[in-house]
C-alpha cells in the first residue's frame, strides 16, 4: 500500500505542512509532535528521504484564490473559511483579484506555472468561457487541482462548492407574493454567470407558481455592482406605475437600491418592500433592517479546502493524468424575514 504524506499527518492528527516540516528538519515543531511524527514514519517502514519524495506535485504550500470584486464583503466571508480552513491543512492562501475582467483571469492562468501554486480556487467570471475551461482542465491534468466556487463553469468536469441559488431566489419571491405584492420587480445578476441565472430562474418560477406573467417593465439586467443597480432603481421607480417590491439578486445590487431608497425618503417595509441576496454586516451598523436570503459562505470557503486537500492526496497516489469523478457541494439557503418584505399597500 502507497503510503504519503497526507496518511501520516492524518495519523499524527497534525497539518500535511507539519510533516513535512519534520521530514525536511525544519524548525518551529514542538519537540514531542516531532517525535510522534517520526515514531509513525518509522512504524510505516519509510525513511523521511521516501515519503519526501511523494509529496504532492506542487511544492511551495501555496494556494492562489481568484476573486472577481475585492471590494464585495462576500468574498472577504469566503476567504476567512479559506484562510481558516487552510492554516489547518498546512496551506498559504494568495488573493488575486480580476475586476470582473477576463483578460485579468487568463492573465492569471498564464502565471500559475510561474506561481508554483499547489492547487487554485476560483470564482470564474464567464461561465460560457471555453478558454478558462480549457485552462483550468489542463491544471487539473497537470497535477495542479482546481475547484470552482460560487460560481461554475458550463462543460467543464470540476470540483465546486455553490449555493442552492434557484432555491434562495424562489423563496423570496414567493414570500413577497404571500405578502399581496403582484408588481414584483428584479435587478438580475449577469446572464454569464451561474448565480445570476439561477436566481433569475427562480424569480420566474415563483411568478409561474402564482399564475403572474413577468413583465418586461419590471425587470432590469444588473451586473452584481452598486453603481448600475443604483441608476436602475431609478429608471424602475420613476415610472406611471412602479413596483411595490424589489428582489435583489446580490448583496452589491442590494447596497445600490437601499442607496436609492433612503435617497428617496422612502420607508422600507412600508412605500416599499425589498428582498436581497445576500447577508450584510454594515447593514446592522446602518439600523437597516432588510430581508435577506442568507447561506453559509464560510463553510462555502471550508468545503472548497476540502475539496482541494483530498485532490492532493489522490494526486499523490495516482497518475496526474487522470482526473477524479466530480464532486459538488451545495450549501442550503435560509429567508431571514426583518420585515421590509411588508407592504402597507
Amino acid at each position: 500500500m502507497s503510503i504519503n504524506i497526507y496518511d501520516i499527518a492524518k495519523k499524527a492528527g497534525v497539518s500535511a505542512a507539519t510533516v513535512s516540516r519534520v521530514i525536511n528538519n525544519k524548525p518551529h515543531v514542538r519537540e514531542e509532535t516531532k517525535r510522534n511524527i517520526l515514531n509513525i514514519i518509522s512504524s510505516m517502514n519509510y525513511t523521511p528521504n521516501a515519503l519526501a519524495r511523494n509529496l504532492s506535485t506542487g511544492n511551495t504550500l501555496n494556494i492562489g484564490f481568484l476573486i472577481p470584486d475585492i471590494e464585495n464583503p462576500f468574498f472577504s466571508q469566503l476567504l476567512r473559511g479559506l484562510t481558516n480552513a487552510s492554516e489547518r491543512y498546512g496551506y498559504n492562501i494568495f488573493l488575486y483579484g480580476t475586476d470582473d475582467s477576463i483578460e485579468k483571469e487568463h492573465r492569471f492562468f498564464r502565471s500559475v506555472k510561474a506561481e508554483r501554486l499547489s492547487g487554485i480556487i476560483v470564482i470564474p467570471i464567464d461561465a460560457n468561457n471555453a478558454e478558462s475551461c480549457k485552462r483550468l482542465l489542463e491544471f487539473e491534468k497537470a497535477g495542479v487541482p482546481v475547484v470552482l466556487i460560487d460560481r461554475g463553469l458550463k462543460n467543464c468536469r470540476l470540483n465546486g462548492v455553490f449555493s442552492e441559488d434557484f432555491n434562495g431566489s424562489y423563496a423570496a419571491v414567493d414570500c413577497l407574493l404571500q405578502e399581496g405584492h403582484r408588481r414584483i420587480a428584479t435587478i438580475k445578476g449577469p446572464e454569464n454567470s451561474r448565480p445570476g441565472n439561477e436566481r433569475w430562474l427562480g424569480y420566474l418560477a415563483a411568478l409561474e407558481k402564482w399564475n403572474i406573467k413577468p413583465e418586461e417593465r419590471y425587470i432590469r439586467q444588473g451586473n452584481f455592482h452598486e453603481e448600475l443597480a443604483y441608476e436602475l432603481m431609478h429608471s424602475l421607480m420613476e415610472q406611471s406605475e412602479p413596483p411595490t417590491a424589489i428582489f435583489s439578486s446580490n448583496n452589491m445590487t442590494s447596497l445600490g437600491c437601499l442607496h436609492y431608497i433612503t435617497e428617496k425618503g422612502l420607508i422600507l417595509g412600508g412605500d416599499i418592500s425589498m428582498i436581497g441576496f445576500d447577508d450584510m454586516d454594515i447593514l446592522k451598523c446602518m439600523n437597516i433592517k432588510l430581508s435577506v436570503v442568507d447561506r453559509d459562505v464560510y463553510s462555502m470557503g471550508w468545503n472548497a479546502i476540502e475539496l482541494l486537500t483530498k485532490r492532493l492526496a489522490e494526486l499523490s497516489n495516482k497518475d496526474k493524468n487522470e482526473i477524479s469523478c466530480r464532486q459538488e457541494i451545495f450549501v442550503p439557503t435560509k429567508l431571514i424575514l426583518r420585515g421590509s418584505e411588508k407592504w402597507r399597500g
